[in-house]
């Protein structure tokens, strides 16, 4: 069987450069022209032209630091790779470090599901909006315990988010509980 490598979206370059040149290249031009003919008060001009580079350096750091998730499904396992970008960084969510990867063997799958959550901010105005935030849970078969058996913890399934995923949460799931299934088929 083929691999499967079900990825992130990609950025929009062409919309991040448009906001750059408007955020950035646009106030940059002028406050350069500002430094060039002002006679007095130039260390504030400097100090807004840092100000400035501000949005243009995080935007790059975006790129640089932008790693993509993934799900990739094998013959022999199925991988789930946890990525990260920016926002994560700067939210404190993600930190510096990528997440380790967890490499699930078929044989300890036993399905897949969407687990589906819903939050509330409010708005302006005294409303709210409603997101809805999706993740696909990747159940483990549980081994049997007895009371007295001091193993290490074992995970009952594994998860990963899907929010910026090019396919809808419910063919991922489809997609990977049908190569599942082929899996299975072709062992029997």
């Amino acid at each position: 069987m083929e691999t499967i490598i079900i990825t992130e979206r990609k950025k929009s370059v062409i919309t991040d450069s448009i906001l750059l040149t408007l955020f950035g290249g646009v106030p940059l031009f002028f406050l350069v022209k500002w430094l060039i003919l002002a006679d007095e008060g130039k260390i504030f001009i400097i100090f807004l032209i840092i100000v400035t580079l501000f949005f243009p350096i995080v935007t790059l750091f975006g790129y640089i630091w932008d790693v993509k998730q993934s799900i990739i499904l094998s013959e022999d396992r199925i991988k789930l790779c946890y990525g990260r970008n920016i926002v994560d960084i700067m939210h404190f969510e993600g930190a510096f470090s990528i997440p380790d990867e967890h490499k699930i063997p078929w044989s300890k799958v036993t399905g897949f599901h969407i687990d589906a959550y819903e939050r509330q901010e409010p708005t302006e105005g005294g409303g709210y909006t409603t997101s809805t935030k999706f993740s696909l849970i990747v159940t483990l078969k549980n081994k049997e315990k007895g009371e007295a058996d001091f193993e290490k913890f074992n995970p009952k399934y594994y998860a990963i988010r899907l929010g910026k995923f090019e396919e809808h949460p419910n063919t991922i799931a489809a997609i990977c509980e049908n190569y599942r299934k082929q899996i299975e088929n072709t062992k029997q």
